[in-house]
This record gives C-alpha cells, structure tokens and sequence, in this order.
C-alpha cells in the first residue's frame, strides 16, 4: 500500500511539472507575440528583427498554424523594413499558406499588407501593390480588423500621392479621427503624417506643418522609430515655402534619425532631400555628393525608383555647374534606368495581368470547391438529421411496439386468467350438482321406505287423501308463472345446451335445429336471446365460438394446433369471419395470442381460488 501511494506521489509531481512546463511555454509564446506586435507598432524594426527570431525559434514544431503564422510575418516585416526584401518572400509565402490552414482572415490581412509594402518599395509596381492593398482590406473588414483597416488606407494614400484626391482625404481623417477616438497613439501619429502628406501634394504647406506638429508632439510624448519620414516631409513644406536654411536643418536631421533608429528604407530619402534642398540653393557640388550617397545607399537595398531621381538631380547639378558631359552621361543613365524600369513594368504588367488571371482562375475553382463543400456541409447536415429524425422515429416505433406487446401480453394474460376461472366455475358447479344429486337420491331413498306406525286404515287413506295433488300444484305454478321467468328459463336452458352439447360445432346451426333443440319456436327463440343475452341469435353463437377459441388458443398442449383447423372445428365457415370476430372481442388476432402463450404463467389453482 505504501508503494502505490509513493507512485501516485511520483506520478502527481511529473505530471504537475510537465503542466507547468507547457504552460510556462504557451506565457512566453504569448509574451513574444506581444513584444513583436509593440515593437511593429513603434516601428522599431531591427528590434522586431531579434524578437521574431526569436519567436520563430520558440515556436519551434509547434503545431499551431496561427501562431505560426505571426511569426512568419513579423519576421517579413522586419526584413522588408530593414533592406532585405527578396528573404522577406519565402516568409510572406509561409505565414499566407498558414492564415489559409487556419482560417484566419487576420493575419491573412497582415500577410496581404505586408506584400504590397514591398511591392511599392522593392519592385515600384504601384499596380500589384494597390491589388495586395485591397486585398488586406477585403480581409480586414471581413474579420473586422478595424486598426489594419485604418493602416491599409494610409499605405494606399502614400502609394497615390496624387494632389486634389478627396478618397485621399477622406482616408488620413478617417486614420487621424480613429486614432483620436481609441486613443491610440500610432493611429494619431500616422493620421496626422498623411494629412501633412496630402495638403504638401496640393502645395497647403501651412496646413502640413500644423500636423506635422501634432505628429512631433505625439513623438516627444512617446519616441517612435518612423519619425525620420516626418523630418523629411517637414523639409519638403520648408523647401516649398523657400525656406531653405531650415529645409535642410530638418533633412540633415532626418538623415541622423534614420540611423539612430535604423531606418535602412528611409536613409536614401533623407540623403535625397538634404541633395534637393542643396540643388535650391545653389550648392551643387554638395548636392552631387548627397545624390550620390542617396545612390549607394538605393542601390544597396534594390529601391531602383529612388536611384532614378537621385540620377536626374545629378544630371541637373552637372548642368548647372557647366559640365555638359557630366549631366548627359547621368541623364542617360536616367532615361536607361526608366527604359529598364518602364520594360521592367511593362513585362511586370503582362506577368501580372496573366498572374492576375491565373488568380481570378483559381480563386473562381476555390469558389467552386467551397461551394462544393457548402453543399456537401448541406447534404451532410440534411442526411445527419434525416438520420437523427429516423433514428427518433426508430425508437418512438420501438416504444409503440414495445407497448403494444405489453399491451398484448397483459389481453391474453386476462383471457387466460378469465379461461382458469371460467374452468373453476365449472368445476364448483359440478361438484355442487354432484352434491345435490347425491342428496336427492338420499331423500328419494328415505321417502319411498315403509314406515310402521299404530295409525289405522282410515286414518291412512285419510292421511294420502290430505295430501296436495302435485299435478294440481304444477299446473297451477306454470299459470302463475310470468312471461319472464320463462324466458329466463328458457334463456338457460339455451346457454346450459350450448355449454354441454356444444351444436355451435356445426357450420349450419339455425334457428330452427337449435328451436327444435329446445322445443320452442325460432322467433320465441331469437326475442329471448336478444332480452336476455342482448344480441342476436348469431352472436349468440358466436360468442360461444369465439370463448372456445380462447379457450383452446390459452392451452399452451395445443400450441400445435393449425388455426385453420380451429375456425373450421368451432363452426365458422371462413378465416376472415373468425379472425374478424377474435379481433373484435379480444382486441388481438388469434396468431398474435397464440405467440403470447408460452410466455404466459399459467395461474395455479390457489391462485384461482383466490381470485
């Protein structure tokens, strides 16, 4: 006993460490997806690079495609965020095909945001990043990812930068407003940009910079990594405004930003506007350098649309400084990068429109399969409650039946009972009649004996003289006798013949044999067994067919007996007549008695008499 109580002992630690374990894991999953999620949110990418390694990493075999699914995208983004796109697509490839697996429209809205992110940074393909774009946003508003939703509006705002657009418009208030509303404080910051980011497109720098303001307020309440693009946007309005000396304190600014906080894709926009705002005013020669640093830097991580304006400030700086050459050799690098860039797009476009249809194709087949698996979930629900429906019906039946059986049994056991009882009566009564015979003849016995007395002749004869004339007697007791004591008498003798004789054995007992039977008429015959018995003369006789046939059928020694046989031996002339008639009295056909009766106890003679 005491070993079995140290292995329970045992076997409670190991289990309740084993728990501990798994649920320690499942905190640190949890506090990974988290950190990952703040870290996005803040824009610090390189931090999100370390955290979802290692998140992929504790994650490790584990089975949930969810997660799984998180971790693959937040290990995108950081990559795509921090110059390594082309290790950024097998990723977005397997956090896609993990949201399908997990029939999570969520972060299949990530994945597809994420795709066209990279679409306009790495490919410049504004066609397949818009796709990708509404794509996020299909997904999102069916999952009801309203903070996703907002962010994929300002990613189709910055992807237009088209001036006079009030779908623009309307896209940075819903951002800012929601921001506000929720209180949340990416959603304020990234509201304010892009409306500082619509009113500089339509050259409303006045208007830009008080929500550019708004968006450095937020920044000095709550350091965000992204904050080098709003330095940049700020140099923009300033260059507008010909505000030169500080347009190029807020590029200069926006260029140590982006490396303090590693802003690997905003690093060559900040060179190029330090270059622009050089070209403003007058220092070409530095512009050149900046562009040309603005090239490297493009060229490093793949963003061949920032080395095209990089080329084309160069080209003008050259020109300006009167080297024709110089400004030539760079333009033509410009127009051969735009020649490249346009057959790039151009096959790009026939790729993408054939990849495009090859989309539409199969999602079309995907429609079609789920509608497939629609109706087949249909069938399947109609068969599983066609079944349930039978299966109700099958055990209503099965109770029916099972009542019914009752029901029968408990008839036949009353018949039967009624039979043993009838059998007891019958029995009393001729032991009564045998008493009462044997009682008679004692007294005949002693009346008819001679008795010597010291009475004379005279006295004797006068003694038989005194005596009643019993003729005289009987014929006067039959006149006062009533018409229903006659018939009642006459009723017995009937039901006493139909006991003893049996004539209803005889297919052809009428009226008449029976009358005859009886010395009486058939109509005399037929009025007393209707006052008396309150049916017919035919039900008369059948009533007596009918008890026989219970009768027999309650005899489990003529269980044998073939009931064609029966109904023929009791006087009926068809089947269908005595089966109706069984049917009517008993309730039961006789087959279905007939089954009982082995099941039956017979009741014993005690309990008879009890009874």
């Amino acid at each position: 006993m005491a070993y079995l109580r140290i292995f329970f002992f045992v076997g409670f630690i190991v289990l309740s460490s084993l728990y501990g374990r798994c649920d320690s894991q499942e905190h640190r999953i949890q506090a990974l997806w988290q950190q990952c999620e703040r870290a996005r949110s803040l824009s610090a990418y390189q931090r999100l690079d370390t955290l979802s390694l290692r998140f992929l990493r504790q994650l490790g075999s584990h089975h949930d495609s969810r997660m799984q699914a998180y971790a693959s995208y937040y290990r995108a983004t950081a990559l795509v965020f921090t110059g390594r796109g082309r290790e950024a697509l097998p990723l977005m490839d397997r956090a896609w095909n993990l949201s399908q697996q997990a029939a999570n429209d969520s972060v299949g809205a990530l994945v597809m945001n994420i795709r066209g992110i990279y679409q306009a940074m790495y490919q410049n393909n504004s066609f397949l990043a818009q796709h990708y774009f509404f794509k996020s946003l299909a997904l999102a508003r069916s999952s009801r990812y309203e903070s996703l939703k907002i962010r994929v509006y300002g990613n189709l705002l910055t992807l237009s930068k088209s001036p006079n657009d009030k779908t623009l418009l309307g896209y940075a208030k819903a951002i800012y407003q929601y921001g506000l509303r929720h209180n949340d404080f990416e959603q304020t910051y990234m509201g304010a940009y892009y409306l500082a980011l619509y009113y500089k497109l339509n050259r409303q720098y006045r208007e830009a910079q008080g929500y550019l303001d708004k968006a450095l307020s937020l920044y000095r309440q709550r350091p965000y990594d992204d904050v080098a693009s709003v330095y940049v946007l700020y140099s923009e309005t300033e260059t507008g405004l010909d505000h030169l000396s500080a347009a190029r304190q807020w590029a200069r600014q926006a260029v140590v930003l982006a490396r303090q906080w590693q802003q690997t894709s905003l690093l060559p926009d900040a060179y190029l506007q330090v270059a622009i705002v050089e070209n403003k005013d007058g220092q070409y020669a530095e512009s050149n350098r900046n562009a040309l640093k603005a090239v490297e830097l493009s060229n490093e991580h793949e963003l061949s649309n920032r080395v095209i304006d990089c080329y084309r400030l160069i080209a003008d700086n050259y020109l300006k400084l009167g080297n024709s050459a110089g400004a030539i050799e760079y333009l033509q690098a410009a127009n051969r990068g735009m020649d490249t860039l346009s057959s790039i797009n151009m096959q790009r476009l026939m790729r993408e429109r054939s990849m495009q249809d090859s989309i539409e194709k199969k999602e079309q087949i995907a429609e079609v399969r789920m509608q497939k698996i629609t109706d087949q979930r249909r069938m399947l629900t109609a068969v599983c409650t066609l079944a349930i429906v039978l299966l109700l019906l099958l055990i209503i039946i099965i109770i029916v039946l099972r009542s019914r059986n009752r029901m029968i049994k408990s008839i036949v056991e009353q018949n039967v009972r009624a039979v043993e009882k009838q059998k007891a009566s019958k029995r009393h009564i001729m032991l009564i009649e045998q008493q009462l015979d044997a009682a008679r003849q004692e007294l005949e016995t002693r009346t008819s004996s001679p008795t010597i007395t010291g009475d004379s002749p005279s006295n004797d004869k006068k003694s038989i003289d005194e005596q009643p004339d019993d003729s005289s007697n009987d014929h006067t007791s039959g006149l006062l006798l009533d018409d229903d004591g006659r018939m009642q008498e006459l009723y017995d003798r009937a039901c006493h013949v139909m006991e003893t004789d049996k004539p209803y054995h005889e297919p052809r007992l009428t009226r008449e044999k029976l009358a005859k039977m009886l010395g009486t008429n058939r109509t005399y015959l037929s009025t007393v067994i209707h006052a008396k018995g309150g049916m017919s003369y035919q039900q008369f006789v059948n009533t007596y067919r009918i008890n026989e046939a219970i009768e027999v059928l309650s005899d489990a020694s003529q269980i044998d007996r073939p009931l064609k046989q029966l109904w023929s031996d009791l006087g009926f002339t068809s089947p269908s007549t005595f089966y109706k008639l069984f049917q009517q009295s008993v309730g039961i056909t006789p087959l279905a008695f007939r089954k009982q009766i082995p099941g039956i106890k017979k009741p014993t003679a005690q309990q008879d008499d009890t009874d």
